[in-house]
């Protein structure tokens, strides 16, 4: 699946986020999100980057929405369709790779949803 558009006019609002007219920065989130109906809203820390390892430098984010085989987080350097990335948090617990599945453009920064290239059970537990 591939998902690639270019975001509509935003607000920068509190913090340096984006917005949208409602005043959230989500909703470029959840458009990409409707894609992913058996995920849940996240907030885990993690390191991306590129492989092969040494192709750039790794990049700090946050994984925003997961299901048990796909993510999706904000980046700041464009990401291409198929291409592949390494995910680690501090801990380690999370250490892997995934694949590019979708890419939705924006003004200042670029959502990304990608697949793990193998499974991780129970990764994430809902409530």
């Amino acid at each position: 699946m591939a998902f690639v558009r270019n975001a509509e006019a935003y607000e920068v609002g509190v913090n340096g986020r984006k917005e949208n007219g409602n005043g959230y920065g989500s909703g470029e989130l959840e458009r990409l999100a409707q894609f992913f109906p058996d995920g849940t809203r996240l907030k885990v820390p993690v390191l991306v980057a590129r492989l092969p390892l040494g192709s750039s430098e790794s990049m700090a984010t946050v994984l925003e929405y997961g299901t048990s085989r796909e993510v999706i987080f904000r980046c700041a350097v464009p990401m291409e369709f198929g291409e592949h990335v390494r995910l680690t948090n501090r801990d380690g617990s999370l250490d892997t790779e995934a694949e590019i599945t979708a890419v939705q453009t924006g003004v200042s920064e670029t959502l990304v949803a990608a697949r793990f290239v193998t499974d991780i059970p129970n990764w994430i537990i809902k409530a």
